[in-house]
Order: structure tokens, then sequence, then C-alpha cells
């Protein structure tokens, strides 16, 4: 003969509920744990790239005041303003190579092409300023450059 358990049945099930609710008390903690990992990191994205812009729209302000007492300096310094220029160009051109790294290619937070046109002006200011030969106009494609790149933050604001 078979030997028989009274309440077998229901033990095992007692068991299967326990083990359930053991089992939906570790998701919901998981869940838990997943969902606030996330809104840290988009919160952290978010204020990275605020941090990223708004330190781009200094550099690119740093770069226009610059360039604007460029345009009205002596020539005492022109140099010195040169230098400026270039150290806010490169830093801006730096951030859109941060951007991308943290956000993926072709990310930028100012226009490389406007970026570039900067650059091949001040190599060409600081050519001609070596050659002791006239600035003037370059110093106002510089200022018209600059002038550009610096709009095209007014616009994304």
């Amino acid at each position: 003969m078979y030997s028989f358990q009274t309440n077998a049945g229901r033990r095992r099930g007692k068991q299967r509920a326990a083990l359930m609710r053991v089992a939906l008390f570790v998701l919901v903690i998981a869940l838990a744990g997943v969902t606030y990992s996330f809104i840290r990191a988009s919160r952290s994205e978010r204020v990275t790239g605020e941090a990223i812009y708004a330190r781009a729209i200094s550099e690119a302000a740093g770069a226009q005041s610059a360039v604007y007492r460029l345009t009205q300096s002596s020539g005492a310094n022109t140099i010195n303003l040169l230098a400026m220029v270039r150290g806010h160009v490169y830093a801006l051109q730096s951030l859109n190579t941060l951007a991308a790294d943290i956000y993926g290619p072709g990310t930028a937070v100012a226009d490389a092409t406007l970026l570039e046109t900067c650059v091949s002006t001040l190599d060409e200011c600081e050519n001609r300023w070596q050659s002791g030969l006239v600035l003037t106009d370059l110093f106002t494609t510089l200022r018209d450059d600059v002038d550009a790149l610096v709009a095209t933050f007014s616009q994304t604001e």
C-alpha cells in the first residue's frame, strides 16, 4: 500500500507561495535599484551636458571679447591677444572632442567648420605678423568668424 500524508499538498502550496513572495520581493528590490541607477545616470548626463554647453558659451564669449580688443588695440599686444583667441578656439575644439567622446561621434557643441576657419585665420594672422605685414583685414575676418560662432550659441538657447 501507499503511504499517504495528510495535508502534504497544502504544505507544498504554502512553501511555493512563500518562495514566490520572496522571489517577488527580490525582483521588486532589483527593479527599484535599477530605476534609481537609471534616474541618477540620466540626471548626471543632463548636468554634464549643461556644464559642457555653459563652458562652450563662456569660451566663445572669451574669444569674442579678445577679438574685439584685438581689432581696437594699437598693436603692442597683438600677439598676446591672438594667443588668447587661439586659446579660446582650442578650448572649444577640446569641448567638441569631449562631447563626442561622451555622447558619441558627430556630437559637437560648437560648429567645427567655423572653428577650423578661425584657426586658419589665426595662422594667417600670425604669419603676417611675423612678416611685418598689415593685419587689419584679417582682424575683421577673424572678428566676423568669431561673431558667427557666438551667434550659433544664441540660436540654440
